[in-house]
């Protein structure tokens, strides 16, 4: 890679253009009714789902994130399941690319139950690349926050450094001291207002729920 290229692929995408991205392959929904992972309800939804599918933006979107960040100042990169597997290993590999020596490794946090009796946990062993390490919290969509401040209170339970987070979407204005003060980075920041199940000016007019997108109407009732 020239420094031309490389100079092209560091400088910083903004919120317009993120989600224009997002929008070109149909993954955000406006002017609908969808209930969120969280069971809260919004009119816009961006469904990391259809994301994933390109694999070329998701490596795009995972090294801007990336490059925010000091490789050699970072040992793993921790997601949790389901939102944060897939760029949890792209964004590991976009930093091992400029790490002076070592590797950084992918770790997620895997999940068991739901609302508030949802658990977090380490696969058996897994832990041990987690003490006394720099770490790397990432995650697609921030909407409540609840379940990255999960992830970054198990990380630090295990003895790691959580030295920042990084997402794709910032959609819920999540705050550092949302989720244990640690530093926030989201390559878009975008205000998209959401509602419980009885806020919810929606569910007021009757407007029916889509059940082909987000959680089609399952109602889980607490916050993710």
């Amino acid at each position: 890679m020239n420094e031309e290229q490389e100079g092209k692929q560091k400088t910083p995408m903004n919120s317009a253009e993120i989600m224009q991205m997002l929008a070109d392959i149909g993954a955000i929904t406006i002017n609908s009714h969808v209930v969120l992972t969280s069971g809260r309800h919004t009119a816009t939804y961006i469904d990391k789902d259809v994301l994933y599918l390109h694999t070329e933006l998701t490596s795009k979107l995972c090294q801007a994130m990336a490059n925010n960040y000091d490789a050699d100042q970072i040992d793993v990169v921790v997601g949790p399941v389901m939102g944060g597997v897939v760029i949890c290993q792209w964004v590991a590999y976009h930093l091992d690319t400029r790490r002076s020596s070592g590797e950084i490794l992918s770790i997620n946090a895997q999940r068991e139950g739901i609302g508030v009796d949802k658990r977090l946990f380490f696969n058996s062993g897994q832990e041990k690349f987690i003490s006394g390490k720099n770490v790397l919290v990432v995650e697609d969509i921030l909407v409540t926050g609840s379940t990255t401040r999960k992830v970054i209170e198990l990380v630090r339970s295990w003895g790691g450094n959580v030295v920042g987070l990084g997402a794709i979407v910032n959609r819920g204005d999540i705050e550092p001291e949302d989720v244990g003060g640690v530093p926030i980075y989201a390559l878009a920041q975008v205000g998209i207002e959401t509602w419980t199940e009885v806020e919810c000016p929606l569910c007021k007019q009757r407007v029916p729920i889509n059940t082909e997108i987000g959680w089609g109407g399952r109602r889980i009732g607490t916050e993710k």
